[in-house]
């Protein structure tokens, strides 16, 4: 066959099969690009959610209620990662809300203290960031300090939404202390800080962020939902694969802004903590201990079972 003629063979058959358009999907999560976003920053960058026809259009929310609010009015479809306080309360106020998936199943959280304070023990009447009065570092931080003797009221609370905001609340000295994720943990450490207590030592029961949609949305578009948890699912297959490992953590670097040094360290501990979900089922136990440990904290007025709180038909619970 000819050149030309080829070429007019090619174009005819691009004319009768064009591209399949990426379905946009508005998706939301806290602060900043992080070490938690891991497998969504993967999957952007390796092509995993353009190959399950998706594009991700990410939108960076200052805390997890005003993520929450957001989904609830339908300004965002879906959100990548964050805390499961603020869905469980929501649902429980009958929001259009429901988790699909566990995220990260363990806590990363460190916390981090200026230099003079050495352990836990030590922040009593000090002043220390977190994320919110009733949000999932609470509880976690709650967890730390009972067994070291402090309570409510030994120490005051500054809130800030993200975990680059409570870095520089510590930084700038305007806190004693502050619970943070990787990368910026070990930042935190290279700058001088101390790591008094870092949250996975004391949770192993309780999940630690999950992906949500809006029911209503989700109601009208279940091929999308199924492709999106394709992508993430193989995504965090990708992170595992030690063959991966020096391209994880470039592009996480890149994304987030950190050093290799730090990079480097975020993926060896998320790796030996385990810390992203890899099943893609929820645990119907650590669930329900998340939604009985806010019911007696008093945010919850009844005690829901996890079926209300997933996406029906979608996520898959297990014991």
């Amino acid at each position: 066959m000819r050149p030309i003629m080829l070429l007019a063979a090619i174009l005819c058959v691009l004319v009768a099969h064009p591209a399949r358009a990426l379905e946009r999907i508005i998706i939301g999560t806290v602060g900043a690009p992080s070490g938690g976003q891991w497998p969504y920053l993967i999957g952007m960058k390796k092509g995993f959610f353009a190959a399950a026809g998706l594009e991700l259009d990410i939108i960076y929310v200052p805390s997890a209620p005003g993520l929450i609010q957001q989904l609830v009015a339908g300004s965002l479809e879906a959100v990548a990662t964050s805390g499961l306080v603020e869905p469980i309360l929501a649902s429980e106020k009958g929001a259009p809300i429901a988790i699909i998936r566990i995220i990260g199943q363990v806590p990363p959280y460190a916390l981090i203290a200026r230099p003079g304070i050495a352990s836990l023990k030590d922040l009593k009447g000090k002043t220390i960031s977190l994320g919110g009065l009733t949000d999932i570092t609470r509880v976690y931080f709650d967890r730390m300090m009972e067994p070291n003797g402090l309570k409510i009221g030994d120490y005051d609370i500054v809130v800030a939404g993200a975990t680059g905001a409570r870095f520089v609340a510590l930084k700038s000295g305007a806190v004693d202390a502050a619970i943070l994720l990787p990368p910026l943990s070990f930042q935190a450490e290279s700058e001088g800080f101390k790591t008094v207590g870092m949250a996975v030592d004391y949770v192993h029961d309780v999940p630690f962020t999950g992906a949500m949609v809006n029911t209503i949305w989700a109601a009208q578009r279940k091929q999308t939902v199924a492709a999106l948890l394709q992508a993430v699912n193989r995504s965090t297959e990708w992170f595992y694969d030690p063959a991966h490992r020096d391209e994880s953590i470039a592009i996480m670097a890149e994304a987030v802004g950190v050093g290799r040094q730090e990079a480097e360290m975020t993926y060896d501990f998320f790796r030996k903590i385990e810390l992203f979900e890899r099943s893609g089922k929820v645990s119907r136990a650590q669930l329900q201990k998340l939604i009985d440990i806010q019911l007696q904290l008093g945010l919850l007025g009844e005690r829901l079972s996890p079926d209300r709180v997933v996406l029906a038909g979608v996520t898959e619970l297990t014991d």
